[in-house]
Protein backbone atom coordinates (compact mmCIF):
# COMPACT_ATOMS: atom_id res chain seq x y z
CA UNK A 1 0.00 0.00 0.00
CA UNK A 2 0.91 3.31 -0.33
CA UNK A 3 2.74 5.85 2.68
CA UNK A 4 -0.71 7.80 3.02
CA UNK A 5 -2.16 4.34 4.01
CA UNK A 6 0.27 3.08 6.54
CA UNK A 7 -1.06 0.04 9.29
CA UNK A 8 -1.91 0.74 12.29
CA UNK A 9 -2.14 -0.82 16.23
CA UNK A 10 -5.02 -1.25 18.23
CA UNK A 11 -3.05 1.21 20.53
CA UNK A 12 -2.33 4.00 17.80
CA UNK A 13 -4.46 6.58 19.38
CA UNK A 14 -7.54 7.78 16.97
CA UNK A 15 -6.93 11.56 15.11
CA UNK A 16 -10.59 12.65 14.37
CA UNK A 17 -11.22 16.11 13.20
CA UNK A 18 -11.89 18.64 15.92
CA UNK A 19 -15.43 20.15 14.25
CA UNK A 20 -18.30 19.06 15.57
CA UNK A 21 -19.67 16.50 13.90
CA UNK A 22 -23.41 17.15 13.94
CA UNK A 23 -22.99 20.00 12.05
CA UNK A 24 -20.33 19.60 9.58
CA UNK A 25 -20.96 16.58 7.17
CA UNK A 26 -17.25 17.29 5.61
CA UNK A 27 -16.14 16.78 9.35
CA UNK A 28 -18.25 13.76 9.51
CA UNK A 29 -17.08 11.56 6.93
CA UNK A 30 -13.14 12.21 8.09
CA UNK A 31 -14.34 10.77 11.33
CA UNK A 32 -15.82 7.80 9.38
CA UNK A 33 -12.62 7.12 7.73
CA UNK A 34 -10.10 7.64 10.48
CA UNK A 35 -12.44 5.23 12.66
CA UNK A 36 -12.34 2.80 9.68
CA UNK A 37 -8.41 3.17 10.04
CA UNK A 38 -8.35 2.46 13.58
CA UNK A 39 -10.31 -0.22 13.79
CA UNK A 40 -8.60 -1.92 10.58
CA UNK A 41 -6.74 -4.38 12.36
CA UNK A 42 -9.06 -5.25 14.64
CA UNK A 43 -11.19 -6.35 12.11
CA UNK A 44 -8.35 -8.30 10.02
CA UNK A 45 -10.44 -10.43 7.85
CA UNK A 46 -13.30 -10.48 9.90
CA UNK A 47 -16.93 -10.98 8.13
CA UNK A 48 -19.11 -11.62 11.23
CA UNK A 49 -20.83 -8.13 11.54
CA UNK A 50 -21.98 -9.20 14.78
CA UNK A 51 -18.44 -9.02 16.08
CA UNK A 52 -17.18 -5.74 13.82
CA UNK A 53 -19.68 -3.96 15.59
CA UNK A 54 -18.51 -4.27 19.00
CA UNK A 55 -15.52 -3.84 18.06
CA UNK A 56 -16.55 -0.32 16.51
CA UNK A 57 -18.89 0.59 18.89
CA UNK A 58 -15.88 0.74 21.54
CA UNK A 59 -13.87 2.70 18.99
CA UNK A 60 -16.50 5.24 18.78
CA UNK A 61 -17.04 5.16 22.57
CA UNK A 62 -13.65 5.83 22.95
CA UNK A 63 -13.42 8.60 20.18
CA UNK A 64 -16.91 9.98 21.86
CA UNK A 65 -15.16 10.62 25.06
CA UNK A 66 -11.70 12.13 23.58
CA UNK A 67 -14.55 14.53 21.94
CA UNK A 68 -16.44 15.66 25.16
CA UNK A 69 -12.68 16.14 27.01
CA UNK A 70 -12.18 19.04 24.10
CA UNK A 71 -15.72 20.47 24.92
CA UNK A 72 -17.54 19.03 22.04
CA UNK A 73 -19.85 16.13 23.32
CA UNK A 74 -21.58 13.99 20.62
CA UNK A 75 -24.77 12.19 21.01
CA UNK A 76 -25.61 9.03 21.30
CA UNK A 77 -28.16 9.24 18.02
CA UNK A 78 -24.66 10.72 16.52
CA UNK A 79 -22.65 7.82 17.82
CA UNK A 80 -25.05 5.24 16.48
CA UNK A 81 -24.96 7.06 13.22
CA UNK A 82 -21.37 7.06 13.04
CA UNK A 83 -21.16 3.17 14.11
CA UNK A 84 -23.72 2.41 11.05
CA UNK A 85 -21.47 4.50 8.76
CA UNK A 86 -18.14 2.86 10.11
CA UNK A 87 -19.53 -0.78 9.43
CA UNK A 88 -20.55 0.76 5.77
CA UNK A 89 -17.24 1.62 4.90
CA UNK A 90 -16.04 -1.74 6.16
CA UNK A 91 -18.52 -4.60 4.60
CA UNK A 92 -20.26 -1.98 2.11
CA UNK A 93 -19.15 1.45 0.09
CA UNK A 94 -19.05 3.72 2.45
CA UNK A 95 -20.95 6.84 1.35
CA UNK A 96 -21.59 4.81 -1.58
CA UNK A 97 -23.76 2.29 -0.08
CA UNK A 98 -27.22 4.00 -0.37
CA UNK A 99 -26.86 3.78 -4.38
CA UNK A 100 -25.67 0.04 -3.98
CA UNK A 101 -29.21 -0.69 -2.45
CA UNK A 102 -31.04 1.27 -4.44
CA UNK A 103 -32.42 -0.85 -6.86
CA UNK A 104 -32.45 1.56 -9.54
CA UNK A 105 -28.93 2.68 -9.30
CA UNK A 106 -26.75 0.71 -12.64
CA UNK A 107 -23.72 2.61 -12.19
CA UNK A 108 -21.92 5.19 -9.89
CA UNK A 109 -18.91 7.63 -11.13
CA UNK A 110 -16.42 9.65 -9.46
CA UNK A 111 -14.53 12.71 -11.13
CA UNK A 112 -12.87 13.34 -7.29
CA UNK A 113 -14.43 13.31 -4.32
CA UNK A 114 -17.41 15.60 -5.27
CA UNK A 115 -18.31 15.01 -8.77
CA UNK A 116 -20.31 12.33 -8.27
CA UNK A 117 -22.45 11.18 -11.34
CA UNK A 118 -25.08 8.53 -10.55
CA UNK A 119 -26.63 6.57 -13.68
CA UNK A 120 -30.10 5.01 -13.38
CA UNK A 121 -31.60 1.65 -15.05
CA UNK A 122 -33.82 4.27 -16.96
CA UNK A 123 -30.82 5.60 -18.74
CA UNK A 124 -31.47 9.36 -16.71
CA UNK A 125 -27.87 10.60 -14.97
CA UNK A 126 -27.94 12.77 -11.85
CA UNK A 127 -25.11 14.44 -9.94
CA UNK A 128 -24.92 13.24 -6.19
CA UNK A 129 -23.24 14.96 -2.95
CA UNK A 130 -19.76 14.62 -2.00
CA UNK A 131 -18.33 11.10 -1.03
CA UNK A 132 -14.92 12.48 0.58
CA UNK A 133 -14.15 15.43 2.30
CA UNK A 134 -10.87 15.51 -0.03
CA UNK A 135 -9.48 13.28 -2.72
CA UNK A 136 -6.66 12.28 -0.63
CA UNK A 137 -9.61 10.38 1.50
CA UNK A 138 -11.59 9.37 -1.75
CA UNK A 139 -8.03 7.45 -2.52
CA UNK A 140 -7.60 5.95 0.88
CA UNK A 141 -11.40 4.88 0.93
CA UNK A 142 -10.51 2.94 -2.80
CA UNK A 143 -7.52 1.67 -1.23
CA UNK A 144 -9.72 0.31 2.01
CA UNK A 145 -12.42 -1.18 -0.25
CA UNK A 146 -9.18 -2.85 -2.00
CA UNK A 147 -7.72 -4.22 0.47
CA UNK A 148 -11.01 -5.56 2.56
CA UNK A 149 -13.53 -5.99 -0.01
CA UNK A 150 -11.45 -7.45 -3.11
CA UNK A 151 -11.43 -11.74 -3.22
CA UNK A 152 -7.68 -10.98 -3.66
CA UNK A 153 -6.32 -7.39 -1.75
CA UNK A 154 -5.01 -5.19 -4.76
CA UNK A 155 -2.15 -2.03 -4.34
CA UNK A 156 -3.77 1.53 -5.62
CA UNK A 157 -0.73 3.79 -5.33
CA UNK A 158 0.87 5.93 -7.21
CA UNK A 159 3.36 3.43 -7.81
CA UNK A 160 0.43 1.21 -9.25
CA UNK A 161 -2.34 3.86 -10.06
CA UNK A 162 -4.64 1.36 -12.64
CA UNK A 163 -6.91 -0.50 -10.43
CA UNK A 164 -9.34 -3.16 -11.72
CA UNK A 165 -11.31 -5.17 -8.94
CA UNK A 166 -14.71 -7.20 -8.68
CA UNK A 167 -15.69 -6.33 -5.05
CA UNK A 168 -16.82 -8.92 -2.63
CA UNK A 169 -20.93 -8.88 -2.66
CA UNK A 170 -22.77 -7.83 0.49
CA UNK A 171 -25.10 -10.70 1.14
CA UNK A 172 -28.90 -9.83 1.45
CA UNK A 173 -31.81 -12.24 2.36
CA UNK A 174 -30.80 -14.57 -0.79
CA UNK A 175 -27.66 -14.74 0.25
CA UNK A 176 -26.25 -13.32 -3.16
CA UNK A 177 -26.30 -9.88 -3.33
CA UNK A 178 -25.32 -7.13 -5.38
CA UNK A 179 -21.80 -7.78 -7.25
CA UNK A 180 -19.44 -4.70 -7.61
CA UNK A 181 -17.16 -3.58 -10.16
CA UNK A 182 -14.57 -1.29 -9.63
CA UNK A 183 -12.70 0.72 -11.80
CA UNK A 184 -10.03 3.23 -10.16
CA UNK A 185 -7.15 5.38 -11.20
CA UNK A 186 -5.20 8.00 -9.60
CA UNK A 187 -1.77 10.04 -10.25
CA UNK A 188 -2.66 9.50 -14.25
CA UNK A 189 -5.83 11.82 -14.00
CA UNK A 190 -5.82 15.34 -12.31
CA UNK A 191 -8.00 13.59 -9.58
CA UNK A 192 -8.29 10.41 -8.22
CA UNK A 193 -11.41 8.81 -10.49
CA UNK A 194 -13.56 5.49 -10.17
CA UNK A 195 -16.55 3.85 -11.89
CA UNK A 196 -18.69 1.54 -9.89
CA UNK A 197 -20.76 -0.99 -11.97
CA UNK A 198 -23.59 -2.75 -9.90
CA UNK A 199 -24.37 -6.25 -11.59
CA UNK A 200 -28.14 -6.81 -9.87
CA UNK A 201 -29.59 -9.31 -12.34
CA UNK A 202 -27.12 -12.10 -10.39
CA UNK A 203 -29.58 -14.70 -9.79
CA UNK A 204 -31.14 -14.74 -13.51
CA UNK A 205 -32.84 -17.17 -15.50
CA UNK A 206 -33.99 -16.83 -19.19
CA UNK A 207 -37.64 -16.59 -17.67
CA UNK A 208 -36.48 -13.22 -16.32
CA UNK A 209 -34.84 -11.98 -19.46
CA UNK A 210 -38.23 -13.12 -21.57
CA UNK A 211 -40.14 -11.22 -18.97
CA UNK A 212 -37.76 -8.13 -19.19
CA UNK A 213 -37.62 -8.25 -22.97
CA UNK A 214 -34.23 -8.71 -23.59
CA UNK A 215 -35.10 -11.91 -25.47
CA UNK A 216 -38.52 -13.14 -27.38
CA UNK A 217 -40.21 -16.84 -27.21
CA UNK A 218 -38.01 -17.95 -29.91
CA UNK A 219 -34.86 -16.78 -28.86
CA UNK A 220 -35.71 -18.32 -25.46
CA UNK A 221 -36.71 -21.65 -27.16
CA UNK A 222 -33.44 -21.43 -29.12
CA UNK A 223 -31.03 -20.07 -26.46
CA UNK A 224 -31.87 -23.21 -24.64
CA UNK A 225 -31.81 -25.61 -27.16
CA UNK A 226 -28.19 -23.98 -28.01
CA UNK A 227 -26.92 -24.39 -24.25
CA UNK A 228 -28.43 -27.75 -23.93
CA UNK A 229 -26.96 -28.97 -27.12
CA UNK A 230 -23.44 -28.04 -26.07
CA UNK A 231 -22.73 -25.42 -28.41
CA UNK A 232 -19.44 -22.90 -28.35
CA UNK A 233 -21.65 -19.53 -27.81
CA UNK A 234 -19.73 -16.10 -27.91
CA UNK A 235 -22.10 -13.65 -26.61
CA UNK A 236 -20.68 -9.81 -28.08
CA UNK A 237 -22.52 -6.24 -26.91
CA UNK A 238 -21.48 -2.75 -26.46
CA UNK A 239 -20.33 -1.36 -22.56
CA UNK A 240 -23.14 -1.86 -20.61
CA UNK A 241 -25.58 -3.77 -23.16
CA UNK A 242 -25.70 -6.93 -20.70
CA UNK A 243 -23.43 -8.97 -21.73
CA UNK A 244 -22.92 -10.60 -18.48
CA UNK A 245 -26.13 -10.94 -17.27
CA UNK A 246 -27.11 -13.28 -20.42
CA UNK A 247 -24.01 -15.10 -19.54
CA UNK A 248 -25.36 -15.96 -16.55
CA UNK A 249 -28.95 -16.67 -17.59
CA UNK A 250 -27.49 -19.35 -20.41
CA UNK A 251 -25.95 -20.90 -17.46
CA UNK A 252 -29.18 -21.37 -15.56
CA UNK A 253 -30.11 -23.90 -18.28
CA UNK A 254 -27.16 -26.35 -17.55
CA UNK A 255 -27.67 -29.15 -15.22
CA UNK A 256 -27.06 -28.39 -11.65
CA UNK A 257 -25.12 -30.84 -10.91
CA UNK A 258 -22.79 -31.19 -14.35
CA UNK A 259 -19.05 -29.52 -13.40
CA UNK A 260 -18.30 -26.24 -14.21
CA UNK A 261 -15.47 -23.89 -14.12
CA UNK A 262 -15.28 -20.40 -14.72
CA UNK A 263 -12.24 -18.53 -15.42
CA UNK A 264 -12.22 -14.80 -15.07
CA UNK A 265 -10.06 -12.14 -14.18
CA UNK A 266 -11.76 -10.99 -11.68
CA UNK A 267 -14.95 -12.52 -10.31
CA UNK A 268 -18.20 -11.45 -11.93
CA UNK A 269 -19.98 -14.14 -12.69
CA UNK A 270 -20.49 -15.33 -9.09
CA UNK A 271 -22.21 -19.16 -10.21
CA UNK A 272 -20.36 -20.75 -7.47
CA UNK A 273 -22.69 -18.52 -4.94
CA UNK A 274 -25.66 -19.47 -6.86
CA UNK A 275 -25.71 -23.02 -5.08
CA UNK A 276 -29.49 -23.80 -5.78
CA UNK A 277 -28.87 -23.73 -9.59
CA UNK A 278 -25.02 -24.48 -9.82
CA UNK A 279 -23.89 -27.18 -7.27
CA UNK A 280 -20.43 -28.12 -8.66
CA UNK A 281 -18.44 -25.19 -9.65
CA UNK A 282 -15.03 -24.10 -9.32
CA UNK A 283 -14.44 -20.74 -9.65
CA UNK A 284 -11.18 -19.53 -10.87
CA UNK A 285 -9.83 -15.89 -10.84
CA UNK A 286 -6.47 -15.06 -12.44
CA UNK A 287 -3.36 -13.46 -10.05
CA UNK A 288 -1.72 -9.91 -10.85
CA UNK A 289 1.94 -9.99 -9.98
CA UNK A 290 3.75 -8.36 -6.72
CA UNK A 291 5.53 -5.39 -7.23
CA UNK A 292 8.76 -7.03 -8.07
CA UNK A 293 6.55 -8.90 -10.93
CA UNK A 294 6.40 -12.08 -9.33
CA UNK A 295 3.51 -14.65 -8.86
CA UNK A 296 1.35 -13.52 -11.32
CA UNK A 297 -1.33 -16.13 -12.41
CA UNK A 298 -2.81 -15.59 -15.53
CA UNK A 299 -5.89 -17.10 -17.39
CA UNK A 300 -3.24 -18.85 -19.43
CA UNK A 301 -2.25 -20.94 -16.14
CA UNK A 302 -5.16 -21.67 -15.29
CA UNK A 303 -6.25 -23.57 -18.78
CA UNK A 304 -4.30 -26.29 -18.09
CA UNK A 305 -4.89 -26.80 -14.44
CA UNK A 306 -8.91 -26.75 -14.74
CA UNK A 307 -8.51 -29.31 -17.38
CA UNK A 308 -7.04 -31.35 -14.46
CA UNK A 309 -10.03 -30.61 -12.26
CA UNK A 310 -12.82 -33.12 -14.46
CA UNK A 311 -14.45 -30.51 -15.86
CA UNK A 312 -17.52 -30.53 -18.07
CA UNK A 313 -17.85 -27.01 -19.28
CA UNK A 314 -16.14 -24.38 -19.10
CA UNK A 315 -16.84 -20.62 -18.72
CA UNK A 316 -14.76 -17.73 -19.48
CA UNK A 317 -15.52 -13.89 -18.30
CA UNK A 318 -15.06 -10.91 -20.48
CA UNK A 319 -12.58 -11.79 -23.01
CA UNK A 320 -10.37 -8.21 -23.20
CA UNK A 321 -6.89 -9.12 -24.73
CA UNK A 322 -4.85 -12.42 -24.23
CA UNK A 323 -8.21 -14.01 -22.56
CA UNK A 324 -8.88 -14.76 -26.13
CA UNK A 325 -6.16 -17.85 -26.21
CA UNK A 326 -7.80 -19.20 -23.03
CA UNK A 327 -11.06 -19.20 -23.96
CA UNK A 328 -10.01 -21.02 -27.51
CA UNK A 329 -8.38 -23.43 -25.51
CA UNK A 330 -11.57 -24.38 -23.40
CA UNK A 331 -13.28 -24.20 -26.41
CA UNK A 332 -11.03 -27.12 -27.90
CA UNK A 333 -10.39 -29.32 -25.44
CA UNK A 334 -12.98 -31.71 -25.26
CA UNK A 335 -15.22 -29.32 -23.37
CA UNK A 336 -18.25 -28.51 -25.82
CA UNK A 337 -20.43 -26.22 -24.39
CA UNK A 338 -18.43 -23.20 -23.28
CA UNK A 339 -19.28 -19.59 -23.39
CA UNK A 340 -17.58 -16.26 -23.09
CA UNK A 341 -18.47 -12.70 -23.46
CA UNK A 342 -16.67 -10.14 -25.88
CA UNK A 343 -16.86 -6.64 -26.27
CA UNK A 344 -17.99 -5.77 -30.14
CA UNK A 345 -20.40 -3.24 -31.86
CA UNK A 346 -21.93 -6.00 -33.96
CA UNK A 347 -21.74 -9.80 -34.89
CA UNK A 348 -19.85 -8.98 -38.22
CA UNK A 349 -17.17 -7.32 -35.98
CA UNK A 350 -16.15 -10.07 -33.91
CA UNK A 351 -14.13 -11.74 -36.47
CA UNK A 352 -11.63 -9.02 -36.73
CA UNK A 353 -11.94 -8.48 -33.27
CA UNK A 354 -10.79 -11.74 -32.33
CA UNK A 355 -7.77 -11.12 -34.72
CA UNK A 356 -6.85 -7.98 -32.55
CA UNK A 357 -7.27 -9.47 -29.19
CA UNK A 358 -5.41 -12.93 -30.33
CA UNK A 359 -2.34 -10.68 -31.56
CA UNK A 360 -2.29 -8.23 -28.53
CA UNK A 361 -2.52 -11.18 -26.54
CA UNK A 362 0.19 -13.39 -28.30
CA UNK A 363 2.25 -11.11 -30.54
CA UNK A 364 1.73 -11.13 -34.96
CA UNK A 365 3.40 -14.67 -35.06
CA UNK A 366 0.07 -15.76 -35.67
CA UNK A 367 -1.66 -14.94 -39.45
CA UNK A 368 -4.89 -14.03 -39.72
CA UNK A 369 -6.08 -17.20 -41.77
CA UNK A 370 -4.96 -19.27 -38.89
CA UNK A 371 -6.96 -17.78 -36.43
CA UNK A 372 -9.99 -17.34 -38.56
CA UNK A 373 -9.57 -21.10 -39.57
CA UNK A 374 -9.39 -21.31 -35.24
CA UNK A 375 -12.60 -19.48 -34.98
CA UNK A 376 -14.60 -20.90 -37.45
CA UNK A 377 -13.92 -24.78 -36.09
CA UNK A 378 -13.92 -23.27 -32.37
CA UNK A 379 -17.18 -21.52 -32.22
CA UNK A 380 -20.91 -22.17 -33.33
CA UNK A 381 -22.55 -19.39 -31.97
CA UNK A 382 -22.67 -15.19 -31.71
CA UNK A 383 -25.34 -13.65 -29.85
CA UNK A 384 -25.33 -10.06 -30.09
CA UNK A 385 -27.05 -7.65 -27.56
CA UNK A 386 -27.85 -4.05 -27.89
CA UNK A 387 -28.81 -1.00 -25.80
CA UNK A 388 -31.50 1.09 -26.90
CA UNK A 389 -30.11 5.04 -26.52
CA UNK A 390 -33.15 6.02 -25.81
CA UNK A 391 -35.22 3.33 -23.34
CA UNK A 392 -32.05 2.27 -21.69
CA UNK A 393 -33.50 -1.47 -22.66
CA UNK A 394 -31.59 -4.24 -23.66
CA UNK A 395 -32.62 -6.62 -26.40
CA UNK A 396 -30.86 -9.37 -28.76
CA UNK A 397 -30.39 -8.07 -31.53
CA UNK A 398 -28.74 -10.82 -33.94
CA UNK A 399 -27.88 -14.44 -34.08
CA UNK A 400 -24.97 -15.79 -36.36
CA UNK A 401 -23.59 -18.92 -36.87
CA UNK A 402 -20.27 -19.38 -37.46
CA UNK A 403 -18.67 -22.40 -39.84
CA UNK A 404 -14.93 -23.02 -40.90
CA UNK A 405 -14.26 -20.89 -43.55
CA UNK A 406 -14.91 -21.89 -47.21
CA UNK A 407 -14.47 -19.47 -50.09
CA UNK A 408 -12.30 -16.88 -48.47
CA UNK A 409 -10.06 -17.31 -45.05
CA UNK A 410 -12.87 -15.34 -43.01
CA UNK A 411 -15.08 -18.15 -41.53
CA UNK A 412 -18.30 -19.21 -43.50
CA UNK A 413 -21.86 -17.65 -41.16
CA UNK A 414 -25.51 -17.95 -41.48
CA UNK A 415 -27.56 -14.51 -40.43
CA UNK A 416 -30.03 -17.01 -38.22
CA UNK A 417 -31.92 -13.44 -36.24
CA UNK A 418 -31.15 -10.68 -37.62
CA UNK A 419 -32.48 -7.25 -36.16
CA UNK A 420 -35.56 -6.52 -38.41
CA UNK A 421 -37.65 -7.01 -35.28
CA UNK A 422 -39.31 -4.25 -33.26
CA UNK A 423 -36.59 -1.53 -33.12
CA UNK A 424 -33.66 -3.90 -34.73
CA UNK A 425 -34.88 -6.72 -32.47
CA UNK A 426 -33.93 -10.32 -33.46
CA UNK A 427 -36.31 -12.15 -36.30
CA UNK A 428 -35.61 -15.55 -37.47
CA UNK A 429 -34.25 -15.49 -41.02
CA UNK A 430 -32.64 -18.95 -41.95
CA UNK A 431 -32.75 -22.78 -40.98
CA UNK A 432 -29.09 -23.60 -39.21
CA UNK A 433 -27.06 -26.28 -40.12
CA UNK A 434 -26.98 -27.18 -36.42
CA UNK A 435 -30.70 -28.01 -36.16
CA UNK A 436 -30.89 -31.67 -35.87
CA UNK A 437 -28.30 -31.06 -32.64
CA UNK A 438 -30.96 -28.32 -31.07
CA UNK A 439 -34.08 -31.28 -32.70
CA UNK A 440 -32.05 -33.84 -30.84
CA UNK A 441 -32.48 -31.90 -27.11
CA UNK A 442 -36.24 -31.03 -27.95
CA UNK A 443 -35.74 -27.75 -29.83
CA UNK A 444 -39.34 -27.13 -32.45
CA UNK A 445 -38.06 -25.78 -35.41
CA UNK A 446 -41.92 -23.86 -35.67
CA UNK A 447 -39.69 -21.38 -33.29
CA UNK A 448 -37.96 -20.16 -36.37
CA UNK A 449 -41.44 -19.34 -38.08
CA UNK A 450 -41.23 -15.33 -37.91
CA UNK A 451 -45.27 -15.10 -37.20
CA UNK A 452 -44.29 -17.30 -33.93
CA UNK A 453 -41.42 -14.84 -33.35
CA UNK A 454 -43.27 -12.34 -32.44
CA UNK A 455 -41.49 -9.65 -29.08
CA UNK A 456 -43.68 -8.77 -26.63
CA UNK A 457 -42.72 -5.31 -25.89
CA UNK A 458 -43.11 -3.85 -22.31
Amino acid sequence: MSDSWPPRTTMDPIVLPQAEVVSDDGAFREAVLAVSVAVADDLRDSEDRDDARRIIQTHVQRWAQGQVGSGKPVSFAMQRQLVEAVIDERFELGALTPYLKDPRVESIDLNGCDQVWITFGDGRCERGPAVAASDDDLVKMIQMWALHKSYNPREFSAASPLLNVALRPAEGDDGVGVGVRLSATMAITRRPCASIRCHRLVDVTLDDLLKLGTISRSLYAFLRAAVLARLNIVITGGTAAGKTTLLRALASVIDPVERLATLESDYELFLDRLTDRHQNVIAFQARQPNSEGAGGIGLNDLIPHSLRKNIKRIIVGEVRADEIVPMFEAMNTGHPGSMCTIHADGTEEIFNRIVMLWTRGVGAQTPPAVIHLNTGETIDLVVHLRLDPVTNTRFVSEVLEVLPPADSEMPSRNHLYRPTGPGGRAMPDITPQCLPRLRAVGFDPAYLDPMAARWEIR
